[in-house]
């Protein structure tokens, strides 16, 4: 089993009281004869760690029956409040409305009985 000549080359370099992390292996080529050798880098530079503020404190979502109302600010959000604001609508009067308000027809069907779940209505 042949040794590669980078080990030694690293050995050298901690005999000489170099730590290995600062031993550079470099590399000489003449022609068809290459010589390894060693030169000590720089210290590392040891990075700041970026402290950033305290991690926001996470909201619960409110559940009943296994099912979550949506976060604030999304799409399905929106359907849930307006189905609020209409409690007595259809999935067929919600689904008219969706293009009024850019919703996807489908998504509000699936919202709307998301929301039956929810509150526990059945039928």
């Amino acid at each position: 089993m042949k040794q590669s000549t980078e080990t030694y080359t690293r050995r050298a370099g901690l005999a000489a009281g170099i730590p290995s992390e600062r031993v550079a292996i470099t590399v000489h080529k003449n022609g068809d004869e290459v010589r390894f050798g060693w030169k000590e880098s720089a210290a590392p530079v040891k990075r700041e760690k970026v402290t950033t503020s305290s991690k926001s404190p996470k909201v619960e979502q409110e559940e009943r029956n296994g099912v979550k109302r949506p976060k604030a600010g999304g799409a399905c959000a929106a359907v849930w409040a307006w189905l609020d604001a209409n409690p007595a609508a259809t999935v067929k009067e919600a689904k008219a409305v969706a293009p009024a308000y850019g919703w996807n027809p489908n998504n509000v069907s699936c919202e709307f009985y998301a929301r039956r779940k929810f509150l526990g209505i059945s039928r």
